[in-house]
This record gives structure tokens, C-alpha cells and sequence, in this order.
């Protein structure tokens, strides 16, 4: 059996899409996969049991059908800091038992930062891909050079145990200037480098369900949308020509601004607009109801000013988890498109 431990350097890198996409490769190839995560931050009840949110949404996708208990044996709440590390070690070593009996590739996957997730119980990753015998994944953000710095870090406490790094997030901006100087000095220290992802629109838009829930608002109008995505925020604090010259350059987007701008309402849902957020409390007037329903736009309805209600939504992107069935293929569509995931394979024994 071959065990993978997929790690980041930091925060919302996309260890779990990472870990759902490979695991659904390797199914595809005929292989027994399992899946656990040691330590979850994301509590979640199944019947009578608790597990991490993250590694149920990961096994259901992938049809484990492993204990909430197993699948995530230990979850970092304030009673976790009266948890021996010695006791929380075992019940992860129990659940890897369990989960990876009988597989062919087992997926862990971890929880924050490498270096500092889980410390307090000593299942920071290092620690636990020794515990565990895995060889490691690091899925990491590279927003500019300044990264290489955390890659480097996580390569120093990992060793020989990191078999492959995979860049993501990759600003198209930066796309360039990380293939020409990020990824020869990581080569230089010795690491395999899989691949970049850019930042793609797609696996970065936001439900308008999510908006919702996001903001603590209530829609108005246009709940049968719920579902539809939504790719770029415009904020409407302008006059109205100047408005309407960004509404109409840009595409699925969502437009924040005061309940009480009815000018800049209406000239939003002249335009591709998926969605209006009016902030303040402010209830809309009729006309601007009546057009949003006739459009079939749902428009929330927020408590908080434009400030606050944009810093909750980019809070909101900054942790952004992928959910829904088409971003779950266009993940898999992008893993395919830029990394190499048959020098992965070879690294693992899986050819």
C-alpha cells in the first residue's frame, strides 16, 4: 500500500480538493483508495457521531464508507487542549488502521499549516507523515516569489518525505515570473515541482446560497437561483455612468451597494448581472423589485454598511471551499490540463 500525505504551507492552499481529485483519479484507474484526516477544525454530527466537515464531504465523493470516528479521529476544539498528545497520536494510528485496510493508495489529508497545524497535539504534519509512513504532497499557494520562503521551510522539516510540490492560486499575472524564478529555485533545493495551477474563475465563484448564508441577509426575490455562481463583485458607490461602463465590462457578477441607490439598482440589472446585494438594511423600492423578478435576478437583502458586507465576502473567498458537481469537474479538467500527474504516479510506485 502507498500512503500520500497531502500537506500545505498555509491556510486554504487546497489540500482537500487536492486530495478528492487524486483519489478520484486513482478509482478511475482501478485502484482501492482510501481516505482519512487526522485532525479536522471543521466540526460536523453524522447521526450520533462528530467528524470534520471536509472529510465527509471527501468521503462521500469518493463512497468510503469509513466510521465518522476513523475518518477523522480528533478534531481541534478548546477540549482538544485537555487531550494528552500521546492519546490523540494513538486514536490517529487506530483510524489509519482501520480506514486504510485493505487499499492500494491511502490519501491523508492534513489540517492548516505543515509547520504549526495540530502542534498543540503534536500532529503538525511532519509528525504525523512520520507517524504514518507517508510520503508527502505539498499543495501551496504562490501568489509571488515571496512564497518560496514557506516552500522551503516545509521542505527543510519534511526531507526525503516530500516526494512533489504542486503551485496553486497562481495569479495569471504572475504566471511568468513563477515558472522563470520560483520554480528553479525550488528545483535548485532539491524539489520536484508537479506543476502550476492558475487561478481559475470558475473554481473561484461563490454560490449566491452562499452569499446568503455568507452575510447573514435574506433574499428578496429570486430564491430559484439560489444555485447560480457567481464569478466578480462590483461595488456600486459611484454615479451612474461611471457605473454602468464597469457593469458592462464585466460577466457574472454580483453587485454590492447601498438599499438605498435605486439608480445604481436598476442600472446593475440593465447589465449581466447575477446577482444585487443591498446593504444597510434598506429596503428596495418597488420598481427595482418588480425588474429584478421580471430578470429572474435574486436580490439579498444585508444588515451590515457596503464596508463591512464587502469584508465579509472577501473573508468568505479567502476560504473558499469547492462543493458544487461542475467545480468538482473543472478542478479535475485543470489537475489533468497543468500538472503531471504521471511523474506523481511513477514517484509513488503507481505505474
Amino acid at each position: 500500500m502507498v500512503t500520500l500525505y497531502v500537506a500545505s504551507s498555509e491556510l486554504y492552499s487546497g489540500k482537500t480538493l487536492a486530495c478528492l481529485v487524486l483519489g478520484m483519479r486513482w478509482q478511475r484507474q482501478g485502484r482501492r483508495v482510501g481516505y482519512m484526516k487526522p485532525l479536522g477544525m471543521l466540526p460536523v454530527a453524522m447521526g450520533d457521531q462528530v467528524t470534520d466537515e471536509d472529510a465527509q464531504f471527501v468521503a462521500q465523493h469518493l463512497n468510503l464508507e469509513a466510521s465518522p470516528s476513523h475518518l477523522c479521529p480528533v478534531l481541534l476544539v478548546e477540549e482538544s487542549c485537555h487531550l494528552e498528545p500521546e492519546d490523540a497520536r494513538r486514536q490517529v494510528a487506530q483510524a489509519f488502521t482501520a480506514t486504510s485496510r485493505g487499499m492500494d493508495v491511502m490519501l491523508v489529508g492534513g489540517s492548516g499549516s505543515l509547520l504549526s497545524g495540530g502542534s498543540v497535539l503534536g500532529l503538525d504534519g511532519a509528525s504525523v507523515a512520520e507517524m504514518l509512513d507517508a510520503k508527502v504532497l505539498l499543495v501551496t499557494r504562490c501568489l509571488s516569489f515571496l512564497d518560496v520562503d514557506s516552500i522551503i521551510a516545509a521542505h527543510r522539516a519534511l526531507d526525503d518525505r516530500l516526494l512533489g510540490v504542486i503551485l496553486n492560486l497562481v495569479p495569471p499575472r504572475e504566471e511568468a515570473r513563477v515558472r522563470e524564478h520560483v520554480v528553479p529555485c525550488l528545483e535548485r533545493d532539491g524539489m520536484t515541482v508537479l506543476g502550476l495551477l492558475p487561478m481559475d474563475p470558475v473554481l473561484h465563484s461563490v454560490s449566491i446560497r452562499e452569499l446568503v448564508e455568507a452575510t447573514g441577509g435574506r433574499l428578496l426575490c429570486g430564491a430559484d437561483a439560489a444555485d447560480e455562481i457567481v464569478e466578480n463583485f462590483v461595488v456600486g458607490a459611484m454615479g451612474v455612468d461611471r457605473a454602468l461602463h464597469y457593469f458592462r465590462r464585466t460577466p457574472r457578477k454580483c453587485v454590492i451597494t447601498g438599499g438605498d441607490r435605486s439608480d445604481i439598482q436598476l442600472a446593475a440589472l440593465e447589465t449581466p448581472t447575477r446577482c444585487l446585494i443591498l446593504t444597510g438594511d434598506l429596503q428596495p423600492r418597488h420598481t427595482v423589485l418588480a425588474r429584478a423578478k421580471e430578470l429572474g435576478v435574486p436580490v439579498l437583502l444585508v444588515p451590515d454598511d457596503t464596508l463591512h458586507t464587502v469584508s465579509t465576502i472577501d473573508e468568505m473567498l479567502g476560504r473558499l471551499r469547492v462543493r458544487e458537481p461542475k467545480k468538482i469537474s473543472r478542478a479535475a479538467e485543470r489537475f489533468d490540463e497543468h500538472l503531471d500527474l504521471a511523474k506523481l504516479d511513477a514517484l509513488l510506485g503507481l505505474t
